[in-house]
C-alpha cells in the first residue's frame, strides 16, 4: 500500500510538472504572437532612405554646380509598391562670365510612388512643391520663386530587401525641361541608402 501511494504521488508531482511546464510553453507562444503582431502593424511597413544628388552644367560663359540631400520614409502598400514623403535641400552655385558667382537654395516638399520591378531595379515617380531662389542672367543677382516638379526614373538599390542597402538613380524632371527660363539641367542623378527597403 506503501509502495503504490508513493507512485501515486510520483505521478501526480509529474503531472503536475507537465502541466506547469505546458502553462509556461502556452504564456511564452501567445507572447510571441502578440509581439509578431505588433511588428505586422503599420511600422513594419516603413522603410527609410536618404539621397544625395549632384548636378553639373555649364555653356556660353555660363556654368553650374548643384549639391542636394533629400531624406524620405516610405510605406509598402502591397508587394513591390510603396510610397511616401519625400524632402529636399539643395545648394547651387553658379558663375557667369562678368559677374561675381552666386550661391542659391532651394527646398522641395512632396510625395513618391516607387515599385520594385526585378529584384533591385526600381521605378520611381515623383510630385513635389519646390520653393527656390531663381537666377536674374541680366542683373546677375537672384529671386525667389516656386513651381511644382513631375519626375519620373528608376534605379537600383544595392541590398537585400529588407535589410540595408545603397541606391543610385536617374530621374527625368518634367517641369525643368519644359521651363524656357530654367538653367537647371532636368536629368538628376541620385546617390542614397535605404533601410528595410
Amino acid at each position: 500500500m506503501r509502495f503504490s501511494s508513493k507512485i501515486a504521488t510520483l505521478f501526480a508531482l509529474a503531472l503536475l510538472l507537465t502541466l506547469n511546464q505546458e502553462c509556461i510553453a502556452q504564456q511564452r507562444n501567445r507572447s510571441r504572437d502578440e509581439k509578431e503582431s505588433e511588428e505586422k502593424g503599420f511600422t513594419s511597413r516603413l522603410w527609410y532612405g536618404g539621397g544625395v544628388n549632384i548636378g553639373f552644367g555649364g555653356y556660353s560663359g555660363f556654368s553650374s554646380f548643384n549639391f542636394g540631400i533629400s531624406p524620405m520614409v516610405g510605406y509598402k502598400i502591397v508587394g513591390p509598391l510603396s510610397l511616401g514623403p519625400r524632402v529636399a535641400y539643395d545648394f547651387t552655385s553658379i558663375k557667369q562670365r562678368g559677374f561675381q558667382s552666386l550661391n542659391l537654395h532651394s527646398f522641395d516638399l512632396g510625395g513618391f510612388v516607387r515599385c520594385r520591378v526585378f529584384r533591385g531595379l526600381f521605378l520611381q515617380g515623383e510630385i513635389s512643391n519646390q520653393w527656390f531662389q531663381n537666377y536674374d542672367p541680366i542683373s546677375g543677382g537672384s529671386f525667389k520663386d516656386q513651381r511644382v516638379n513631375q519626375r519620373i526614373g528608376g534605379g537600383w538599390n544595392f541590398g537585400s530587401p529588407g535589410g540595408s542597402g545603397s541606391e543610385i538613380s536617374i530621374l527625368y524632371n518634367f517641369r525643368v525641361a519644359n521651363d524656357i527660363e530654367a538653367y537647371q539641367n532636368p536629368v538628376e542623378y541620385r546617390f542614397g541608402f535605404t533601410w528595410k527597403f
